[in-house]
Parts: structure tokens; sequence; C-alpha cells
């Protein structure tokens, strides 16, 4: 590294043509290489510590019970983790904030570290002294978070001495076997905790494809990957000569869509700029994820839109936005569309047109206000369009999921009108009206401000 007056920088030997200068040795770039691991266990240590430390002042006590009035519902109950039984449930969102990450990894970070601070001691010691990676302390984490104090203590007895001679996976498989030894009922509760916690779940691989990812139990696992790839044999003795995992995905795909079943209507938001052949910009989004203009006309096909007409048993909506500033004016249907397009006539057939203003109808707009509670049809149709997801940081919830939040409550005067009102998910939501020492604001440009006061 070079310092300077405009401060520091990383360079290569390639940068170094001195004749006075002597490249390190390939033990000293050893030594270099275990210097930087054991700073950075180091620094995850104490990243821990932090962690815990704020955690102890988010406690659950200030929660409301759950299955009250703004307390979790029966799904979130489903979801704690138990190494967060006492925290409050906002303390993971506000670590998503603080570190700039998705809940899902700031509630693993949360997890990690109060389970190494409050029942791993000896591995917490381990990972500052730099004996132990990031990646072996997690394993320590997983298999003895869950079990006694007792057990945790014994396991951690015999495998950290020689734990610098492991890596992770042989690791994993020494714990399994000490566990199996030691407490075999905690293996079984650690079965029960991933059965409780079962979902399906997509993942996008960034090319314009996604992983599907079901949690089942393994022996059912094992069944439906075998179904799939019988069903993709009978493909291949049929003549169809994609590849073998190709005909796996749509075979598994089929069995669950059934296309030859009726089903929903798809929802997809197209922007009709967008869908010239070569644009680079995105036309699409399906479950908001983007979709590339040359992937619109199949997707159209399939909708039965491509003529703009409303698929089969669906409707179509048109969101109209600014040119210039590219915010949301308003979303209608074709018939509303041509009443604010046209309009009606204000001057007799036959007489000239002086103005353009004499052919203007309703202003196209966003729905107005409504002195009730509840919002109307036309707001949460405008305001899901606008905001696509829960419009808290990070969270990417679909809006058709989400509450309409008042950003400021009603019941302070808050107008029940686009200006104030919002997506949030339940669980944000929840936390917006209930969750203590939080601050929300909704700018008049649709901004969210979101904040957490210190104590």
């Amino acid at each position: 590294m070079i310092e300077g007056e405009g401060g520091s920088r990383f360079i290569s030997a390639d940068d170094l043509s001195f004749d006075w200068y002597v490249p390190p040795s390939e033990t000293e770039l050893v030594a270099d290489i275990w210097s930087a691991d054991a700073r950075m266990s180091r620094q995850v240590a104490a990243r821990a510590v932090a962690i815990d430390a704020l955690a102890r002042r988010r406690r659950a006590t200030g929660d409301r019970p759950a299955g009250s009035r703004g307390g979790a519902g029966r799904d979130s109950v489903a979801l704690w983790r138990h190494g967060l039984a006492d925290v409050s449930e906002t303390f993971v969102p506000e670590l998503a904030l603080i570190r700039g990450c998705s809940e899902r990894e700031a509630e693993r970070i949360a997890v990690w570290a109060l389970v190494l601070v409050r029942h791993l001691p000896a591995s917490l010691e381990a990972l500052h002294e730099g004996r132990l990676t990031e990646g072996t302390a997690a394993v320590l984490i997983d298999l003895l978070g869950p079990v006694s104090r007792e057990v945790a203590d014994e396991v951690q007895r015999r495998v950290l001495p020689d734990v610098q001679t492991r890596t992770a996976p042989q690791l994993r498989a020494k714990v399994h076997r000490l566990l199996a030894q030691l407490d075999a009922e905690a293996l079984e509760e650690r079965r029960r905790e991933a059965a409780r916690r079962a979902d399906v779940r997509h993942h996008t691989t960034g090319d314009g494809m996604s992983q599907l990812v079901i949690d089942l139990p393994t022996p059912r696992a094992a069944a439906c990957t075998d179904a799939c790839d019988q069903y993709a044999q009978m493909l291949r003795a049929d003549g169809d000569q994609r590849p073998i995992g190709v005909l796996r995905a749509a075979a598994a795909a089929d069995l669950i869509l059934r296309p030859w079943e009726e089903r929903p209507p798809v929802t997809a938001h197209a922007q009709l700029s967008g869908l010239g052949e070569g644009s680079s910009k995105p036309a699409a989004e399906v479950s908001g994820h983007v979709v590339t203009a040359q992937q619109c006309p199949e997707l159209l096909v399939e909708l039965d839109a491509v003529g703009l007409r409303a698929p089969e048993g669906g409707s179509l909506q048109v969101a109209v936005s600014d040119p210039v500033t590219g915010r949301l004016v308003t979303v209608v249907n074709q018939r509303e569309l041509r009443r604010g397009a046209f309009g009606r006539r204000t001057r007799r057939r036959g007489l000239p047109v002086d103005s353009p203003d004499d052919l203007s109808g309703a202003v196209v707009g966003p729905p107005g206000r409504t002195a009730a509670y509840r919002p109307t049809a036309g707001q949460r149709r405008f305001v899901q369009v606008r905001d696509r997801t829960c419009r808290w940081p990070g969270c990417r919830r679909r809006a058709e999921w989400c509450d309409l939040d008042h950003a400021v409550a009603h019941a302070d005067g808050g107008a029940t009108g686009c200006e104030n009102l919002c997506c949030r998910c339940r669980r944000h939501h929840r936390i917006k009206t209930f969750g203590p020492g939080w601050a929300f604001g909704l700018d008049a440009d649709g901004r969210l401000r979101c904040a957490r006061r210190a104590v």
C-alpha cells in the first residue's frame, strides 16, 4: 500500500519498478494472508459483541403480546428463531437498516452474534484469537446453538484444541458425531425446528432465470427429485432432445402449475415504450423482477395481451407516467383512458376548433381523497402500482400482499389520499404503528423517511 496526499491505495508488484524494491518472499506472503485472516476474525468477534450489546437494549418486553392487536401473528411466531426469543421483533429490521442488508441477512447475523456471545464464550474467544474463521465459527453456532450449555461446553472442549486443522465440512461432521453421542435429542429438535420454518421461495440468478427452493423432509425431497427425473426420461423417450436438466425443470414446473387446469390470471406490469425489438430498457416486471424487452413479446403472448387486449379472465390496466419526472400520473383501464384522453365535446359538432382545450374532458390524474379511513379501490390500485413493493427499506414483498398505511395516522388528522398512503407489509406496518422509538415520514415526492431514535 502507498500513502500520499491523495490518500492510500493498493498496488501490485507490476507497479513497483524501483531498483531498490525487493518483492516479498512466499513465506512473507503466506504470513500476510494469515495475518489478514486473523484480523478479520477479530473484527467479526467485535461485531458480534456490539450486536449483542445493542440487542440487550431492545428487549421484547416492549412488544405487544403475540396474537393481540398489534402483536405478531401466527406466521410470524412460527418463524421466530430461538436465539432471538427475548429480543424485540423490531431489532432485526433495525439491524438491516444499520448494515444496509436484507432482513434475512440481518436475522442470520443477529442469531449468529447472540448465540456466540451468550452461549459459546469459548468459541468467541477462539474467534477473537484467530483460531476460528467466520466459516468454522458458523458451524459451531449452527449446531451448538440449540443444545444445552453443558453439552455445548463439552463439544467445544473436544474440538477447539485442533480446530485449525479442520475445514468447515470436516468440523461439521465431527460435531455431528459428538452430538449423536452426547445429545441425540438435540439433533431431533434441530430437525423439528427446520420443519417449522419450511417455506417456498425463489431467488433470481440475474440472467433471466430463477431458482425455486422448497424446504422438505429429506425422503420427500428425494422422492420429488426422482419423480421429476422419471417424467424427464419419459419426455426424452418421446423424442424431446433438450438437455435432461431442462426436461427435469420443465416437468417440475408443469407438475406445480398444472397447465391443463384453469388457474387465476397472472399479473404483469409492462411499459409499452420498452416493447420494441432491441430496446435496452427494462420493459416489464413479474413479481417484482425485471423482464427484458426481448422477453416481453413472449410474456404478452402468454397473457393474450399483445394487441392490448385483456387476457381471458383478467383485466388490462394502463399506468401513465410523467415522461420528464417519471412519477406515476394515473392508473386507468381502456375505457377510463379514452374518456380522459378525448373526453366530452365542449363545442357543437361541425364548428371549428380554436384550441386543444376545446376537446378536453375530465383530467386523468390520481384518485382524489376520501373522508373515510379505508382507501378507495382507485387509491389502492394507484398506490400499489406506484410502490410495487412494501416501502420499508429493503423489503421486496409485493404490493398486492401489503396494507395501505397512512404515513400520518388518520386519527392524527392524516388524509386518506394517495399522497399520504404507501404500501407496507403487515409486519412492517405493525412495527411502524406500535414499535417504540421509530419515526416515519412521507415526503411530497413520495420518498419515505425512516429513522430509529438513539437512546
